[in-house]
């Protein structure tokens, strides 16, 4: 069996990996071997468990042309769509795209396409926080920095990110910091179990307000966050305030690959949100869904709502290169290709332009047929135009962040009315693998003081309980707050501040009790 070797780039997260992919076809299978490749300056050879575990994510069923669950060509699948999408009103139709593993050229694609339809409901996940921050903040948001940034910083502050779960191949650069003279603080609800910072102030769960009364250690550091699709608008807003007021700069990390990507070439391009869209959909008012490349009930937390409130549609459209939950319920399915073999390229958070490395326009020429009906070259053009470049270098940051100086409100959260309850916090820790829908762990970590109360042996399980929602997990002993539950595995359980948004929490109540046999 010949195998053929592409220099490709993971799409686990917003970092752009390189690696070296080799790809064999097996009858109807593809097989996959994953091998570092030592001259990418963005991981100097490096991956974390979800790059060498890539094959996973690439032998996944293949999601085939289908019309009512009827097999048919691309051409027809194609041909169908864009007529039934023409029988909705502009306010009906929504189209959706989590830039995990889409092109710049695609993103270009997918908002011309929808502006065929004059539909202005369009989300890659990140539009709400630009109507909730300062224009002249918009650039934290919009743009990374170069991990040199990183490396030759004096004072890096963790701001309940803890990089060896969330993003590896950060943490690696954090260590060079380190060795530089850096002071790291950790901000957090635990104590990280690698022990990567000089000093670690935990916070309460419920006394997060207290972190503004030590303004003054943030001064003058870089402060590394995360910024998901359900990041809580006020924590978001004490990271920029604590950022404005402390003459310090703040770095956010994104889940999606091409994050950077979505936001320069997709930001204007309509007023969508991504719970909003969904809402509107619970609601009646949308009713036709353009779903690109994207998970949407495996991405989201309330996964099986999700499924049940998109089941609600006229018309759903699913392109993708795998099958989804929702395949089976998608009234049209259009097969794309997998990321690796695209033409195309991405900008990974530090602003560098990515070339993907593969030939196939298969996604991008499934929409052009419907939409302005491109060639490749004329969209690719326009990515290169609107960044002001004329060749492409991975070893070069092509897209670079001009800081201004911002004024942020002090950010007031409501938390008294469920202060004094008792009871656990649940806490994820996404990763990789959390938000590309593989379930890499079936267990959550508890306290010793935990393990006790319940009554727990070895071979046990527990039951971490939310209202009507239940998961049965296994359970693994850490150093945490006799209160704290974390997760790394996705669960039905919603964090609180998906449930009741704009509220301070990055936690939600649950029970935890021990499983029966």
């Amino acid at each position: 069996m010949e195998m053929e070797t592409k220099s490709s780039i993971c799409p686990g997260c917003s970092i752009g990996c390189g690696l070296y992919l080799l790809q064999a076809e097996e009858g109807e299978e593809r097989k996959i071997k994953i091998l570092h490749r030592p001259t990418s300056p963005m991981n100097e050879g490096k991956l974390c468990k979800f790059g060498t575990d890539l094959h996973m994510y690439y032998e996944r069923e293949v999601l085939n042309n289908s019309v009512e669950g009827g097999e048919v060509k691309q051409e027809e699948a194609i041909r169908e769509a864009k007529e039934r999408l023409k029988g909705f009103k502009p306010d009906e139709l929504a189209f959706i795209a989590l830039p995990s593993t889409i092109t710049n050229e695609e993103i270009l694609s997918f908002v011309s396409l929808a502006s065929e339809f004059g539909c202005e409901n369009v989300s890659f996940g990140f539009e709400r926080f630009f109507r909730e921050i300062p224009e002249e903040a918009s650039y934290i948001i919009e743009r990374g920095l170069p991990f040199s940034e990183v490396e030759k910083a004096t004072k890096i502050i963790l701001f309940f990110l803890d990089p060896f779960v969330h993003y590896p191949l950060l943490a690696r650069r954090i260590l060079k910091a380190k060795k530089n003279g850096a002071r790291v603080i950790e901000v957090s609800f635990a104590k990280n179990e690698r022990k990567i910072a000089d000093e670690v102030v935990l916070v309460e769960p419920m006394e997060i307000e207290r972190i503004k009364e030590k303004k003054e250690m943030f001064a003058d550091s870089l402060i590394i966050g995360e910024l998901t699709p359900y990041t809580d608008s006020q924590f978001l807003a004490l990271m920029l305030w604590l950022t404005a007021s402390t003459s310090s700069r703040l770095f956010l990390f994104k889940p999606f690959l091409n994050s950077t990507g979505a936001i320069l070439f997709g930001k204007g391009s309509g007023r969508g949100d991504l719970s909003e869209i969904i809402e509107g959909i619970e609601r009646g008012e949308i009713k036709a869904l353009y779903s690109l490349e994207t998970d949407i009930a495996g991405a989201m937390l309330g996964g099986e709502e999700v499924a049940e409130t998109i089941s609600k549609l006229d018309l759903l459209i699913e392109q993708n290169a795998f099958r989804t939950p929702l395949s089976d319920v998608a009234n049209i399915t259009i097969c794309s290709e997998p990321f690796f073999m695209k033409k195309g390229t991405i900008v990974n958070i530090e602003g560098r332009l990515l070339d993907i490395g593969g030939e196939s326009e298969k996604g991008l020429q499934a929409m052009e047929s419907m939409g302005k009906g491109r060639t490749y070259e004329e969209v690719h053009e326009e990515v290169k135009r609107k960044l002001g470049l004329a060749e492409i270098s991975e070893f070069e940051i092509a897209v670079k962040r001009e800081e201004k100086s911002f004024e942020m409100a002090e950010p007031k959260a409501e938390i008294e009315e469920i202060k004094g309850e008792e009871g656990y916090f649940l806490r994820y820790k996404t990763n990789p693998f959390f938000w590309n829908g593989i379930q890499s762990k079936n267990f959550v970590e508890i306290s010793p003081a935990a393990m006790r109360k319940l009554g727990l042996f070895r071979g046990d399980e527990v039951e971490v309980v939310q209202g009507e929602r239940k998961e049965r997990m296994g359970f693994k002993i850490s150093e945490l707050p006799d209160y704290l539950i974390l997760s790394e595995a996705k669960m039905s359980i919603k964090p609180l501040y998906v449930a009741e948004p704009h509220r301070m929490e990055m936690l939600t109540r649950v029970e935890l009790r021990r499983a029966k046999r």
